[in-house]
């Protein structure tokens, strides 16, 4: 299925480059507000992704499922945490989830969108330029 799915979807996918680290998240999230877990979005994300033509890095790409995965767990008004606190605090989930929790969802998505490009782009060039930066450079294993 992820096959069929990245041969419809894959040439679609090829132009956005790296505003695909800030559609993974997004995808996840919407997918889970209509009820689908994260485990299985990601999952079919990732092999739709990963079959593809992509031009970013893999591991960009693993960095963004997982901050879709977090993203969804605190903005899903299914999730078991939200539903928990939404009847101690005798509110509908919806409120726990998107009034609640939505303003620090979004700014993590941000945050973290330029976080994963920042590192990926820093991990793709090899030259140390700075001393200082050298372990940086060490803690990325870059070769």
């Amino acid at each position: 299925m992820a096959l069929a799915l990245s041969k419809v979807v894959g040439p679609n996918l090829s132009h956005l480059s790296w505003g695909l680290l800030f559609v993974i998240p997004v995808v996840i999230v919407l997918l889970a507000l209509l009820g689908i877990h994260p485990l299985v979005s990601i999952t079919l994300l990732g092999q739709v992704l990963l079959t593809s033509q992509v031009t970013i890095p893999t591991l960009a790409i693993a960095l963004a499922l997982n901050v879709g995965g977090a993203l969804s767990y605190l903005v899903s008004p299914f999730e078991g945490a939200i539903v928990l606190i939404s009847d101690l605090a005798d509110v509908p989930p919806t409120t726990v989830a998107i009034k609640y929790n939505g303003w620090f969802g979004l700014w993590f998505l941000l945050l973290s969108t330029v976080v994963i490009y920042f590192f990926t782009k820093l991990k793709e060039n090899k030259k140390a330029s700075h001393p200082k930066m050298r372990s940086l450079y060490l803690f990325l294993d870059v070769r």
